[in-house]
């Protein structure tokens, strides 16, 4: 039984993070799976300055993103449009974005209203705006109705 139980999350996990990788697609991002690595995390690419993104997806509706400047220019250029300096923390209708930066990364992380399920739709809007903000590029954030 816990066998299980431990090989489904990994596709169900898996599961979350194609969802999430094909709505940013739908919105303009390049997206790939890199082969190896765990099925919840993508790259994705076609950003300006060519960062490293990484983001994950999970089934309970969380999801988290690591981005990474190739040069201390081009990241302090991602983080001065950062809401606040050092760390950021905002809460709407119990879900919670945070972004923690320094140096050439960022790491950003939504987390869905306890006891609640997570909705994809609302974890896709939390990241197509955070991924906006990275790239500089505003337009992206629009609602992915």
């Amino acid at each position: 039984m816990a066998d299980q139980q431990a090989m489904a999350l990994p596709i169900a996990t898996g599961a979350a993070a194609r969802a999430l990788a094909a709505r940013l697609e739908a919105h303009g991002y390049q997206v790939s799976f890199p082969p190896g690595r765990d099925p919840a995390v993508f790259k994705v690419t076609g950003l300006a300055g060519r960062p490293d993104v990484e983001v994950s997806a999970e089934n309970d509706g969380s999801a988290a993103c690591h981005y990474t400047g190739c040069t201390p220019a081009q990241a302090a250029r991602v983080i001065a449009r950062l809401p606040a300096p050092g760390r950021s923390q905002v809460q709407v209708a119990g879900e919670t974005a945070t972004a923690i930066w320094g140096g050439i990364e960022v790491e950003w992380h939504y987390q869905p209203p306890e006891e609640q399920p997570g909705d994809p739709h609302q974890m896709t809007v939390a990241l197509l705006a955070h991924l906006a903000v990275l790239d500089g590029q505003d337009e992206r954030k629009a609602d992915p109705t």
